[in-house]
């Protein structure tokens, strides 16, 4: 028999409402989990870049220190040599002594008014840059910029054959108002990154010089890798439209929270396939519950309708089942008899050996297949008649879990049969009362007929002999004898099927 099995419209929206809840958290969960990273990440990239332009305001600060040291050694050796009779002498000790101190200056010149070389440390001549008498172009241009102005001037960067990038600082040299000379002092910038900037620091970030159009005239760096923020200020002096460039590298932990991010992706997935999966056992299970339950209905309405009694026990003998039938049956409740052991409540206590063995015996499995009858007591003390049938209790994986009864009370139909068999038995008695009776009345028949004869014969007798007809001593003739009368037909029927009692 197929059964329909339907789910209530509310039902299935509250299901899918509770279904909808967890992917929703989750959800949430993974957005706060995301907006959470992406917020560390924030305040990490935030904090980076903070600590970033401090360490290039730190550095531009240092370099700027540096140069202004020598600015002021510079100006001051040019207000010496302006009264200084001894000039020459006076210029290499101390060009000697500021070469000694700063690694970075590759060479300090003395120029006259006409931009010729009157000395020079570490050479008296500058081979590096004979390209005119002075240097390049832009050497020149700073030269007539400081000498107009009459105070320090840096030269625009300019690259030498060596492919290196340098830049110049000329301080004029003046007596009386007078331009007595200049004086030139020459960095290359890569050298000038190499000896002032820290190696902590080149560990960090990658130090670069360029310009407003990315031209890069110096760098300086010892770690090699992806590179992150960069902050750029300018760096005047030593030249305008120069900029210190400083970017940062990319940190190993990177990759660890791309890979924290990636795993939590995963998980949210691995939760969301996790809850579908969830969503579909609910809802067969839903429909499993449903279907449950209506087979529970219709079963505790069948059973409900029976009057047949069922009784189940498990290999023990303990009750586990009992239906109402059986319950009605012996007056008993269900909660009264499940989970008992025998004795049981209902056994008649004059027949309790009886009852126990009949018990053992269906236990060991050799209850009689057609039954068997046995006197129970219900809980007033009533005794009545059970028919017994006794089978397997199997459960759904094929394992004998213990013995189902079916329980008849055949009390009444044990007097319907005791009832019938006196009434036969005293049919039977008014069958042979009537039969003895047709017997006398047949033999009453048989003797009334000679005996009426023979009455009838007397009877003619004593007429002839009245009338005189006859004497005593005379033989009376035959055919005056009257007629002697024959049975009727019906008569020797009913004589001859007289039974033999």
């Amino acid at each position: 028999m197929n059964y329909t099995v339907s789910i209530p419209p509310g039902s299935s929206r509250r299901l899918g409402w509770l279904l909808a809840l967890p992917k929703l958290g989750i959800v949430l969960l993974l957005v706060a989990v995301l907006t959470l990273i992406w917020l560390l990440h924030r305040n990490e990239a935030e904090d980076e870049r903070a600590a970033l332009i401090k360490d290039v305001l730190w550095l531009e600060q240092s370099l700027r220190f540096h140069l202004d040291g020598n600015e002021e050694q510079m100006q001051q050796l040019a207000l010496e040599m302006a009264n200084s009779p001894n000039r020459q002498q006076l210029f290499r000790l101390r060009a000697e002594h500021m070469r000694k101190n700063s690694p970075d200056i590759t060479q300090i010149l003395w120029l006259d008014p006409r931009q010729q070389v009157l000395d020079a440390l570490p050479t008296t001549t500058r081979p590096e840059i004979e390209i005119e008498p002075f240097g390049p172009p832009v050497t020149a241009k700073a030269f007539e910029v400081a000498r107009r102005l009459g105070k320090r001037e840096y030269s625009e960067p300019f690259f030498l054959e060596d492919k290196r990038a340098y830049v110049e600082l000329l301080v004029p040299v003046f007596s009386e108002r007078q331009l007595k000379g200049m004086l030139a002092l020459v960095y290359p910038l890569e050298t000038l990154l190499a000896n002032q900037v820290p190696w902590w620091f080149t560990e960090k970030y990658k130090v670069e010089i360029v310009d407003d159009n990315d031209l890069q005239y110096a760098t300086k760096t010892h770690v090699s890798g992806n590179l992150g923020q960069s902050y750029q200020i300018p760096f005047d002096p030593p030249g305008p439209g120069l900029f210190l460039r400083v970017t940062s590298y990319n940190t190993p932990d990177n990759s660890l929270q791309r890979l924290l991010v990636a795993a939590i992706v995963l998980l949210a997935a691995g939760v969301f396939w996790s809850l579908w999966l969830v969503r579909d056992l609910m809802k067969k299970r839903s429909v499993a519950e449903n279907a449950l339950r209506e087979e529970h209905a219709f079963r505790a309405a069948m059973e409900d309708s029976l009057t047949v009694g069922m009784r189940a026990r498990d290999l023990l003998g303990r009750v586990i089942y009992v239906n109402p039938a059986f319950c009605r049956m012996t007056g008993f409740s269900a909660s009264e008899l499940v989970n008992q052991s025998p004795p049981m409540p209902y056994w008649a206590p004059e027949q309790m050996e009886e009852t126990f063995a009949m018990h053992q015996t269906v236990l060991a499995g050799e209850a009689p297949t057609n039954g068997f009858e046995i006197t129970f007591m219900r809980k007033n003390g009533e005794r009545f008649q059970a028919l017994i049938y006794e089978a397997k209790l199997i459960d759904g994986s094929g394992k004998h879990t213990g013995w189902m009864a079916s329980v008849l009370d055949i009390t009444e139909r044990k007097r319907a049969e005791e009832l019938a068999r006196q009434q036969q038995e005293q049919l039977q008695f008014t069958s042979r009362l009537v039969t003895m009776g047709e017997m006398a009345s047949t033999l009453a028949h048989e003797l009334n007929q000679p005996l009426a004869a023979i009455a009838s014969y007397n009877t003619g007798c004593q007429n002839l002999l009245t009338n005189g007809k006859a004497s005593p001593a005379s033989p009376a003739r035959r055919q005056d004898y009257p007629p002697r009368p024959r049975l009727r037909a019906q008569e020797r029927t009913q004589t001859r099927a007289l039974p033999a009692q």
